[in-house]
């Protein structure tokens, strides 16, 4: 018989759950999906049968909420996103969500301009909940556990307004004509056709290596929304995030034909182009010729655009007086002015935009006999050359990430983790260290008690003894081995248009702990090196994890606000005698007027003569000295005699020893011994595996040209493919063409002593970015780093001629 105070102690455990189990939370997520929805024929399909959205690892991505909504709500919410790095720390990124009066019933975020992002960090899942600003949860947590981001090495080409059609790319010998994998599965298509869908953050670009415009008539909407001034907070945000992206090192390419009109209409849009739009012609055909996939061999393609002898519009595209600009198509041909322009290209920013005069998704074009070839001159011409390309590798298909053709960055990231006078104990030792151990507590132990004393009873006085000696032995030899100081290894590459008055800055580190702590980490520009502006993003650095987090439930957030994502890390982790690697954007505004600017340049073309530049120029950088010096032009070298430039000297280059400049970084670039950095590198650019390189602390300062020109360091031998993947946004090897005749780029480093206090070497004097690590930048006074740093400088300035 059941004791009767066990039916009372159930009814009360009922009658407490009761209200839990019927009070249904506020909102519900009922779908997410993390990344640039796909725009072609998805290869991967979610448990729904949906295009699984296209993510990269390492990149940001946008993240994208349905709800329901089942009252109304009154407080400010927020959307909280959670996902694991690399190390399997638990990463926390809050975005505003404004439910504040929303519509009961079921709705997207973004139509109350909510696009939450994330950084895979691997193969795994992410988390979302919903709570208000004071914490409440307004929703249950909804896991997203079908995210498996992509390679680096995957070329992402994102097209906006609508999607791309019959974008087809030329076929291998031997492909079957029925597959709709591009270059082998590396190629992917995207498409986001709501403004919208458009991030609010450049960030939210970072998955797509070419972005592609069409204009074209019917997507007036788009276009008035995206791009015109009678649009609301939120497009504007959406627009400053793609102009954004481009000037960081983005690659656009803009189709301009039957909508011409509107275009020109357009302010924003029509300053990003780099020619003027003077309406449109109709020919009944247009011959077309372009320059084949560069293989080291000139060559080229022609066809005839046209349908049935029917008019088109070809938008007449106009050189700016004062933004000179490349042209494209038609070849340019020193014996023969040229009259109709076709294509052309111009840099903005660090990016690059391609201008093409006819619609790309509208007939003749889609029916173009040669649409396969022509759309391979658009991916090499308007993105990343060798990247794109039918030489390299088919994308792995295996079921985890991996890196490969990524060495640049993995060469990298080893050089910041590997720390002067931290010697790397090898698993032989440890393991050797393990079993003297056991066999210490163990027979040892036991012969000695047994044989020696007699009293195996001592056991409960030796066994702790010995469990104590051995650990306090251990520490102290740690301690002896890796030190007692904090260190911290600082790589910055810092990009400098004088023109626009912009300084973009790329900075990689890594901080060793001697202790158990956590870091509240941000970066700003350095003292001379530019005033903060807004944009910065940071997070981790690291190597494809499985993407969960671990049992332990370590966590650290990002810093977001009004103006920035991720723009700080607070209350990183680090274990005691551990590392971890950290990367960030930022950017400087200064005064190009000023007569102090970071660089000012008095560089002109003489009367009739383009094809040269005389004239001088004067950089007041906050460094000393920039050393190893060497200005590029119209694709040729030269290094600088004596190699160094100091503040405020005038520098009137002379051009009197040049070389190609695709010759002289293959030769003097360092490309090999970059590589060389990266664990499992084989010996040899292109080979396959075989002799792996170990990283050692002997290489001595990284050699930044693989990095900064990455497909000029590479010869057009076989299987010489790029591993550059997650680096290809700061390879200007474009800039090196030798009709590329608008500006002199000089390449330089800031030299910092070895050995020197983190303080001095990291943020002092002639630092180009300031390290933050126990406070967010204005939020109080800047704590000095203690311990020593190592810091390694490169300096690109691009110099406009006249």
């Amino acid at each position: 018989m059941t004791n009767p105070r066990t039916w009372l102690t159930l009814a009360a455990l009922l009658l407490l759950a009761a209200p839990a189990s019927a009070a249904a939370p506020p909102v519900k997520i009922t779908s997410a999906r993390v990344g640039l929805p796909p725009g072609g024929k998805a290869t991967e399909r979610d448990e729904n049968g949906q295009g699984v959205h296209i993510a990269k690892f390492a990149c940001w991505a946008p993240v994208y909420v349905d709800l329901d909504v089942a009252v109304t709500i009154t407080e400010q919410a927020e959307l909280v996103i959670e996902a694991a790095d690399p190390d399997e720390i638990a990463t926390t990124l809050t975005v505003p969500l404004n439910l504040a009066g929303a519509p009961i019933g079921k709705l997207s975020a973004v139509e109350v301009g909510c696009i939450g992002y994330v950084r895979p960090a691997g193969v795994g899942e992410v988390m979302l909940t919903i709570r208000t600003k004071d914490g409440k949860p307004l929703s249950e947590p909804f896991r997203v556990r079908s995210l498996r981001p992509r390679d680096p090495l995957t070329y992402v080409v994102l097209s906006l307004g609508g999607a791309i059609p019959g974008f087809d790319l030329p076929k291998p010998a031997g492909a079957p004509e029925q597959s709709t994998e591009l270059r082998g599965g590396r190629v992917e298509l995207a498409t986001l056709t709501d403004v919208a869908q458009l991030p609010d953050r450049w960030v939210g670009y970072e998955s797509a290596d070419l972005v592609i415009l069409n204009t074209s008539i019917g997507s007036d909407e788009f276009l008035r929304k995206l791009f015109g001034e009678s649009g609301g907070a939120a497009e504007k945000a959406k627009r400053a995030a793609l102009l954004e992206w481009v000037r960081r090192g983005g690659r656009l390419v803009v189709s301009v034909g039957g909508n011409s009109a509107l275009v020109s209409q357009l302010p924003a849009l029509r300053d990003l182009l780099p020619f003027e739009i003077k309406g449109t012609r109709t020919p009944n055909a247009v011959g077309l010729s372009w320059p084949t996939r560069a293989t080291g061999k000139t060559s080229s393609m022609r066809g005839d655009l046209g349908h049935k002898g029917l008019p088109f519009p070809v938008a007449n595209l106009v050189a700016k007086a004062d933004r000179p600009a490349r042209v494209l198509i038609p070849m340019p041909d020193p014996t023969t002015p040229i009259k109709d322009i076709i294509a052309g290209q111009g840099p903005y920013g660090l990016g690059k935009v391609t201008a093409i005069g006819f619609d790309l998704d509208r007939a003749p074009f889609t029916e173009f006999s040669s649409r396969p070839e022509f759309w391979d001159w658009v991916l090499y011409e308007g993105g990343a050359n060798r990247a794109s390309g039918s030489d390299s590798k088919t994308r792995p298909n295996s079921g985890s990430l991996t890196e490969e053709e990524d060495e640049a960055a993995i060469a990298l990231r080893t050089h910041t983790d590997t720390f002067d006078g931290v010697p790397v104990v090898s698993f032989g030792w440890v393991a050797m260290l393990i079993v003297l151990y056991i066999l210490l507590i163990g027979p040892v132990e036991y012969y000695f008690l047994k044989r020696v004393l007699g009293r195996l009873e001592l056991t409960w006085i030796t066994f702790p003894v010995i469990v104590l000696t051995v650990s306090l032995a251990a520490y102290f030899s740690a301690y002896s081995l890796k030190g007692r100081d904090l260190k911290i290894n600082k790589i910055d590459v810092v990009d400098i248009d004088p023109a626009t008055g912009r300084v973009y800055g790329t900075t990689w580190f890594t901080v060793f702990s001697p202790r158990i702590d956590t870091y509240t980490i941000g970066v700003t520009p350095g003292e001379g090196w530019g005033d903060t502006e807004p944009g910065t993003a940071i997070s981790w650095v690291g190597a494809p994890r499985g993407g969960r987090a671990s049992l332990l439930r370590r966590k650290y957030s990002y810093h977001t606000d009004a103006e920035a994502v991720a723009d700080g890390l607070e209350k990183v982790p680090v274990q005691v005698w551990g590392t971890k690697s950290f990367g960030a954007n930022w950017s400087g505004r200064f005064d190009p007027a000023a007569p102090t600017a970071i660089a000012k340049s008095d560089l002109f073309h003489p009367p009739g003569d383009p094809d040269k530049a005389i004239g001088s120029f004067v950089l007041n950088l906050a460094a000393p000295v920039l050393s190893d010096c060497v200005l590029f032009y119209a694709g040729q070298a030269y290094p600088v005699p004596g190699g160094t430039i100091r503040p405020g000297e005038t520098v009137r280059p002379v051009w009197d020893k040049l070389q190609p400049a695709s010759q002289w970084l293959q030769k003097e670039g360092g490309l090999e011994d970059l590589l060389r950095r990266a664990p499992n590198y084989s010996e040899g650019v292109g080979r396959g595996r075989g002799n792996v390189q170990q990283p050692t602390a002997a290489f001595g300062m990284l050699p930044p040209w693989g990095v900064l020109f990455h497909e000029g360091t590479l010869t057009y031998g076989d299987n010489v493919i790029p591993r550059n993947a997650s680096l290809r946004r700061l390879d200007q090897s474009w800039r090196l063409s030798p009709d590329h005749r608008s500006e002199v780029i000089l390449v330089g480093r800031v030299v910092t002593p070895s050995g020197t206090p983190a303080e001095e070497s990291l943020s002092g004097p002639g630092a180009a970015s300031r390290l933050w690590l126990r406070e967010l930048p204005g939020s109080g006074p800047r704590t000095p780093i203690p311990g020593t740093g190592r810091q390694e400088t490169w300096v690109r300035v691009y110099l406009p001629i006249k």
